[in-house]
């Protein structure tokens, strides 16, 4: 194109001291350079933008499919930690309900109690997503619903899941600690039956119960993202 460009204007050059024609005529072979010129860079940048966008396209197309594998594993460890939840709720009500005469009940009967909690920390694959953020190319998803729900999944909802994970460490540490802190020979148990440890199993108790829906929510839109993508792929 460089190449074609400065051929052109070698022309106009020369055209404009070519003694033999009119000025007329230099104005006629002059003015039909410059639109070869102007038509040359214009017809250059459309094709370079058009490549550019279809690279673009190309480039969020596999972002998206990506990201589907990516939202799919997230939804099975987020109902994993979910289920988590319910368990540690059942352990910690029934706990909580626990007497001197239950858990003798309990142990005539060789039963295992099970007052204990459950560990979660949820692994959230957002590696392609911080990726792709990272490099600027976001914008490039032309749907702007789905680009604004993979950015209110990421930055909002698994925030939340985040902050929730960090505050049940929190609440279950404290519940640990109650338990160990019994003397060497103590019967565990006994220190379950102990008015602190029931404030604590209930706080817990009160947790697990109440903070499943951002578990919810964040299945439900990794759910609606897939569906979305889904959409786009079979336009």
């Amino acid at each position: 194109m460089q190449d074609e460009i400065i051929k052109h204007s070698k022309k106009i050059y020369s055209e404009m001291n070519n003694k033999k024609h009119s000025f007329k005529e230099k104005a006629k072979e002059v003015f039909a350079e410059i639109l070869i010129i102007v038509f040359a860079v214009s017809l250059s940048i459309w094709l370079h933008s058009w490549s550019e966008e279809r690279h673009e396209h190309k480039d969020a197309q596999t972002f998206l499919i990506g990201l589907k594998e990516d939202l799919q594993n997230d939804i099975s460890n987020l109902e994993e930690t979910k289920k988590k939840l319910d368990k540690t709720q059942q352990q910690i009500s029934f706990a909580l309900h626990l007497t001197p005469k239950k858990i003798d009940s309990i142990k005539a009967n060789h039963q295992q109690i099970q007052s204990g909690t459950n560990l979660i920390n949820t692994i959230v694959n957002n590696g392609r997503y911080e990726g792709f953020k990272s490099s600027g190319k976001i914008n490039t998803i032309e749907n702007q619903n789905v680009r604004n729900e993979i950015l209110s999944y990421y930055q909002q909802t698994i925030p939340q899941i985040v902050h929730v994970e960090a505050s049940y460490d929190k609440l279950t540490s404290k519940y640990v600690d109650l338990l160990l802190s019994g003397k060497e020979d103590e019967d565990i148990n006994k220190t379950v039956l102990k008015q602190k440890t029931k404030i604590i199993l209930s706080g817990i108790n009160d947790f697990t119960k109440y903070n499943q829906k951002p578990y919810e929510d964040a299945i439900k839109q990794a759910r609606e993202i897939i569906k979305e993508i889904d959409k786009e792929e079979n336009k």
